[in-house]
């Protein structure tokens, strides 16, 4: 393999005397959780999410969202699964500054790929592997390395350049080809990594403003096409990945194959298949609502005007 792509790891240019609170901040929650056992770290992280997340803006957002997508749900079936929603997002929290122990424990993750996603796995051909913010996201990476298909990872850059580069430091072993955000260059850098062997990991369930309306949960929205376009530009498969927590420390990461439609009409191709995209993470989703975060700004007001055309 060629010599690694350009990495996002530049030296931190804090312009704020909040970015250095903020970072104290992670850097003690950091330390005090490395300090304790993995299941008791998880264990007080989950805790404090669950008492101090429902006080937040996001919390509300992520009740509205519920509301949308799970009419059925009652209010009391709502609080529970966002009390666990919360719950879930402080184990990982915790876990996530754990990844290196994580992968170099041979009995810690499970792979429950489909048959047909396990052949590319094997296999020498690079992948598009797209996954959601679910159980623990930061787990998936690990199928890749056990794999033998070394990644270049896009990501959403932390506002806070300190607390970014933190959190790109722990993720940086699992994403040789390097980690880049949204940028002028970034197809370019993609498209050299893909070339030299590497596959490309991203997020697919947040709304994205230039991608394309399809369905979700019913609804249009605005959709990352990004994974359907670097798929037909490059001819390479497309897998989806979700890490599911079995006990603490421990994680099943499931991968199936998304089946992709192929005509002479490119553009329609890539809009079908980012619906069929998300229509497996929705399948997904609804699997265990409660294992992923309701609280993006996954719809706004432009999808609900899309649903009454």
């Amino acid at each position: 393999m060629d010599e690694v792509v350009e990495t996002n790891h530049q030296a931190p240019q804090p312009r704020k005397i909040s970015d250095y609170l903020e970072y104290a901040g992670f850097y003690v929650a950091e330390r005090s959780l490395n300090a304790l056992p993995l299941p008791i770290a998880a264990s007080v992280s989950a805790f404090f999410w669950r008492l101090i997340a429902p006080k937040l803006k996001r919390h509300q957002r992520a009740l509205q969202n519920l509301r949308v997508a799970l009419p059925a749900l009652d209010p009391v079936e709502q609080d529970r699964l966002l009390n666990a929603m919360w719950d879930n997002l402080g184990r990982t929290s915790a876990e996530a500054f754990r990844l290196g122990s994580i992968a170099d424990d041979a009995s810690a993750v499970t792979l429950n790929f489909t048959e047909d996603a396990f052949d590319v796995m094997k296999g020498p051909t690079p992948a598009i592997f797209v996954s959601l913010h679910s159980g623990n996201w930061e787990v998936t990476a690990l199928a890749a390395e056990k794999f033998d298909k070394p990644l270049i990872g896009v990501y959403k850059k932390i506002l806070n350049p300190l607390v970014d580069s933190a959190v790109t430091r722990v993720r940086s072993r699992f994403y040789k080809g390097g980690l880049v955000s949204r940028a002028p260059d970034t197809v370019r850098r993609i498209t050299r990594a893909i070339k030299q062997g590497y596959s490309v990991a991203l997020m697919a369930d947040l709304r994205d403003s230039h991608g394309y309306f399809v369905p979700f949960f019913g609804i249009p929205s605005r959709s990352t096409n990004f994974p359907a376009l670097l798929a037909r530009l490059h001819h390479l498969p497309v897998i989806a990945v979700r890490a599911t927590r079995t006990s603490p420390g421990h994680f099943r990461i499931d991968g199936e194959r998304l089946d992709l439609a192929e005509t002479a009409d490119r553009k329609a191709d890539i809009v079908e298949n980012t619906a069929r995209l998300q229509a497996l993470l929705e399948r997904w989703i609804r699997e265990n609502p409660a294992l992923w975060m309701w609280g993006h700004r996954r719809w706004n007001a432009e999808s609900f005007k899309a649903m009454k055309r």
